[in-house]
């Protein structure tokens, strides 16, 4: 075994002893992700979710033009000097404004999101289930 190949495996060693949970989050954002699209969150809201995480991670994926294009489509100037991580940045504040603006809790009692009789149903109860 080559000196490469054993400090490749040791590094992978260490990431599976360094405490963080990194499967569970992606697995949360996953359960997120799947969730929203049931219920066609990204129809109703221009950043195409409710969850913090979920865009982070998609910002996470996005080139700067696709960036532009969202800070542009939520209505915040987005000018062609901003680095990558000066517009990621204004995005999650903007994000954050939006989301505190838009969270409205009804008082009552809670109904259901989906009906039993739904053909989503079972999917969306597995996803409640994690």
């Amino acid at each position: 075994m080559s000196d490469l190949e054993n400090q490749k495996k040791s590094l992978e060693e260490f990431h599976v002893t360094d405490g963080k949970e990194r499967d569970a989050k992606e697995e949360r954002i996953q359960a997120a992700r799947d969730l929203e699209n049931l219920l066609g969150i990204k129809d109703m809201n221009p950043y195409g979710t409710n969850n913090k995480d979920v865009f982070a991670s998609s910002l996470g994926e996005m080139s700067i033009a696709e960036m532009t294009t969202l800070a542009s489509r939520v209505g915040l100037p987005a000018s062609a000097t901003e680095n990558k991580t000066m517009l990621k940045n204004k995005l999650l504040q903007s994000f954050d404004i939006f989301v505190q603006q838009h969270n409205v809790t009804v008082a009552g009692q809670a109904k259901p999101v989906i009906s039993p009789d739904d053909p989503n149903y079972n999917e969306v109860k597995k996803l409640f289930e994690l």
